[in-house]
């Protein structure tokens, strides 16, 4: 369990941390001529960009392939090529660095005044209805943070917190994620709505049914396969009828779904948050009688950065900041 504020409302799953022994013999000038050869396929254009001799860099390579114990180049390809070994030493060694960066920003930061740079992850509809928010409230707290923002889709965030792309990332909790270990807060609760024309009979009607979407064509987001979590907030609230369901258009942006809508290509099946960032000038949004017409969001991070002060002050700044309209307030389930 994390020791960040308002611990109850934090899941953080524990797991087991690596033996640092191996690691404390490598040097961080290897691992950075190490990235600096594969990124530009040849010892000689790494000497340009960390202006090192070819002899310095052809030695760090050769001392960080002896710690490992393992090869990590084809020299005689032309550009060099990563071993297989290599290629997944890149990941590692590009998180190493950062990791290390940040530790170097907490320890210098005191409790008045926070040095650091964060990366926050998002998605549109965040982005533009609660994130400025909570950014007020960080940057009010904190003027010596320094935020960069990294937007994707339910399936890229998930890559991103877990590869250290962001720092911490606002995410649907569907699909789920597929990494248990993960630390994460639930936010909020929102409604998916029935988006149609306003000449529809349906929208007479102060909700609608199942079995009245189950009979139109329906468009729903985000984009993608099932396996990818294409359409995860229609699926959701269609439940097992799902196999039923004409599923004519999936789109990551809610101005498609909305245009496709108006041009009577279906129903529209969409979180309402989502509707907050477009115009629905010419359409009606209705409830839908579903016990699963939900979604709920919450913050995702790694349990090697629950201690990281920036993201203790950005889930403070976090609960201090106003929900927006339309949405729930909930406490996160302290269960794995």
């Amino acid at each position: 369990m994390s020791t960040q504020p308002s611990g109850d409302e934090v899941d953080c799953p524990g797991r087991d941390m690596p033996n640092p022994r191996d690691a404390m013999s490598l040097q961080t000038t290897w691992l950075r001529t190490f990235l600096a050869v594969a990124e530009t396929g040849g010892f000689g254009a790494a000497t340009r960009t960390l202006h090192l001799s070819q002899s310095r860099v052809s030695a760090h390579i050769a001392a960080l392939e002896h710690a490992l114990g393992v090869k990590l180049f084809e020299r005689k390809s032309r550009p060099v090529t990563t071993t297989g070994a290599g290629e997944l030493f890149i990941r590692h060694a590009k998180a190493a660095l950062q990791e290390l960066q940040r530790g170097i920003e907490a320890a210098r930061s005191t409790q008045d005044q926070l040095v650091a740079h964060l990366i926050v992850g998002s998605y549109p509809s965040v982005s533009s209805t609660y994130l400025p928010a909570v950014l007020h409230v960080l940057m009010s707290d904190h003027p010596g943070l320094t935020v960069e923002l990294w937007e994707g889709t339910a399936s890229t965030l998930e890559d991103a917190v877990v590869t250290g792309t962001v720092d911490i990332a606002f995410r649907p909790i569907l699909p789920k994620m597929h990494d248990a270990s993960l630390c994460h807060r639930v936010i909020w609760q929102e409604d998916v709505v029935a988006v149609m024309r306003d000449t529809d009979p349906l929208a007479q009607r102060s909700s609608v049914s199942l079995a009245e979407i189950l009979a139109r064509p329906l468009i729903g987001n985000p984009a993608g396969t099932e396996e990818d979590g294409g359409g995860f907030d229609l699926r959701h609230l269609l439940d097992e009828h799902v196999g039923r369901a004409d599923i004519a258009y999936l789109t990551d942006q809610p101005t498609t779904l909305v245009a496709l809508v108006r041009s009577a290509f279906g129903i529209g099946v969409i979180n309402r948050l989502a509707l907050q960032t477009t115009s629905t000038e010419g359409l009606e949004v209705r409830a839908v009688d579903s016990p699963t017409a939900h979604r709920d969001v919450a913050l995702y991070w790694t349990r090697r950065r629950s201690e990281n002060a920036a993201i203790g002050a950005f889930l403070r700044a976090q609960e201090r900041a106003p929900l927006p309209s339309h949405v729930r307030a909930l406490s996160a389930d302290p269960t794995s």
